[in-house]
């Protein structure tokens, strides 16, 4: 009895883990935990409750058991973040503990973690790290999906992979205005086929085209709000200004042109010290001019004269100094 005590005192000697649990490494905690466990044969703690029979087996009774217990839960303890340990420190065995873990922790396993794995294989990239460091991140990647997903040649479950990394290399194509959507599907327990993933994508697809107010709906109207986008487009070919087009531009037709802006006074612009819109509309008017004069003299009028079309000419530019400095009596043309 005593030879046994001994042994167990020094299965539990700088008893440590070199892993501890943050709630994202569930995988690797468990498997460094349970190799030093098993080379110190104490997973028994872990896998099973005290048993009087199997205890008097190995020399032990249910205080010796007890006392070993609690040594590995202690070292248990300390392998956990300080958040979840607060969460899971009521747990009064190593097994409850171990137990509570795993159902807590281990059920991404089978679907958000693989997938996760996938998208870090995806956008892992080398970038200026060295090679070493970069192929670790790599083979770490690999490693835990292999243990995730053990290799096997087991046609069912071939089947079910071939089904999941279909789903999955879906999801890992859509924008980010789907995350809700791939979450919810990474909860079930087992992922959707392929078509009921689009199906759910649809679904999420015209409540997003329903509830965003910047899109366009597909209704009788949407002519009327494509000619409305157009308008943004409109450049005039007399002004060179964008919204409007020739018909409508209000250098020309100065009727058009709303109360509201008549007697709007042009702004010097502080960066360059000109109006680019000034410039503008007084090289608008220098063409309304040319066009006139050129008018007065092609189309032949009675009595036409250079003198005529001079006036034609300088008319429009007088004009727009006299509205500038306040005046805006038209001239006669």
């Amino acid at each position: 009895m005593a030879l046994t005590v001994q042994k167990m005192s020094d299965s539990f000697k700088d008893l440590k883990f070199s892993v501890t649990l943050n709630g994202n490494n569930y995988l690797l905690w468990k498997r460094t935990t349970t190799n030093v466990l098993g080379g110190r044969k104490l997973t028994k703690y872990i896998e099973d409750t005290y048993d009087e029979a199997k205890a008097k087996e190995e020399g032990l009774n249910e205080d010796t058991w007890r006392q070993s217990d609690l040594n590995v839960l202690s070292a248990l303890h300390c392998s956990l973040d300080v958040a979840i340990l607060e969460g899971y420190s009521y747990c009064e065995t190593s097994k409850e503990l171990w137990d509570t873990l795993a159902n807590v922790f281990g059920n991404e396993t089978n679907l958000t973690r693989v997938y996760h794995i996938k998208k870090a294989l995806g956008e892992l990239s080398q970038e200026e790290t060295d090679f070493n460091s970069h192929f670790g991140k790599y083979r770490s990647l690999v490693a835990e999906l292999e243990m995730i997903r053990p290799f096997t040649t087991e046609a069912k479950a071939l089947k079910e992979r071939r089904e999941q990394d279909l789903v999955f290399g879906l999801l890992l194509t859509l924008n980010p205005s789907y995350t809700d959507v791939i979450q919810h599907i990474l909860r079930d327990d087992k992922v959707p086929t392929l078509e009921q993933v689009c199906a759910k994508i649809q679904k999420e697809y015209g409540a997003q085209g329903l509830f965003n107010s910047k899109g366009s709906l597909p209704t009788a109207n949407k002519a009327g709000v494509v000619k409305l986008e157009d308008k943004k487009t409109w450049v005039c070919d007399h002004c060179k200004k964008k919204g409007h087009l020739k018909d409508k531009c209000w250098i020309l037709h100065p009727h058009l042109k709303p109360e509201k802006f008549k007697n709007l006074k042009p702004k010097a612009n502080a960066a360059n010290g000109s109006d680019g819109g000034s410039e503008n509309e007084e090289r608008a008017m220098v063409q309304y001019g040319q066009e006139k004069a050129m008018q007065a003299i092609t189309q032949g009028k009675s009595g036409a004269s250079t003198s005529q079309a001079l006036d034609c000419f300088f008319n429009p530019a007088i004009e727009y100094v006299g509205r500038l400095s306040g005046w805006t009596a038209p001239l006669p043309l």
